[in-house]
């Protein structure tokens, strides 16, 4: 019996990593050490993902496999619960907030 996968998920959420990043495929490619024809496949959904490659993606983006691959809606599953759900409250945090929130973490910057 052969299953079938929509890969339109990973392709929507890997164009969001390359752009949001402010990459280009090629430049992701030399950093994943993945050809740029091979990720411009996977984004144009002309090759399926092989994992080797998905795992490499998500290491270098710090994102869960689940996400990239569209199976969930939480993206930062591998970081520790008490980091995902900071990163969750300062996204919600008004901008003037977020201001502050910076200060303060400014200080622990400059103490490193």
């Amino acid at each position: 019996m052969e299953m079938s996968f929509d890969f339109s998920a990973f392709q929507k959420n890997l164009r969001h990593l390359i752009d949001s990043h402010g990459l280009t495929v090629k430049g992701l490619a030399g950093e994943v050490n993945i050809s740029h024809i091979t990720i411009s496949r996977y984004l144009n959904g002309h090759r399926e993902p092989e994992l080797k490659y998905v795992l490499a993606l998500a290491q270098y983006f710090r994102v869960s496999i689940d996400w990239l691959l569209g199976f969930n809606d939480d993206r930062y599953e591998v970081l520790p619960q008490e980091s995902r759900e900071l990163i969750t409250l300062f996204n919600k945090a008004s901008p003037d907030d977020r201001r502050v929130v910076g200060a303060v973490l400014s200080k622990y910057r400059e103490e490193n």
